[in-house]
């Protein structure tokens, strides 16, 4: 595939409100999730929960640095979102937006994640 036409097909994926609307707040709630951290650095723990998944304990535990993976990780979605979208937006455009939506859904539950931890340890 040529560049032009790889670049023309990102430009129709924002042609659609709900893919246009779903894609701002989901990188806007990346944005808040990183400012989240950048703001309340000073006043974390040296250890913070994070892996749920985890027994109860030190376990469970990790340095706030790791907290940068949440946001990163609906970064990376929103990036796997555009891509996926961009390819399939001709032949399939309600998948095209309900990617784009469940990318906004993943950013607002990793934001409320952040948020729940950030507050919980300070």
């Amino acid at each position: 595939m040529k560049a032009h036409t790889i670049l023309s097909r990102f430009k129709h994926t924002h042609t659609h409100w709900i893919t246009a609307t779903s894609d701002k707040f989901a990188l806007l709630f990346a944005f808040l999730s990183i400012l989240t951290i950048v703001l309340r650095w000073r006043v974390l723990p040296p250890a913070v929960p994070l892996w749920y998944s985890h027994p109860w304990g030190e376990e469970q535990l990790a340095h706030p640095a790791w907290l940068f993976l949440l946001p990163i990780s609906g970064i990376a979605w929103q990036a796997i979102t555009l891509l996926v979208s961009a390819t399939l937006l001709r032949e399939h455009p309600l998948f095209s937006r309900v990617l784009f939506l469940s990318s906004f859904l993943v950013n607002f539950l990793l934001f409320l994640t952040l948020v729940n931890i950030v507050f919980v340890v300070t």
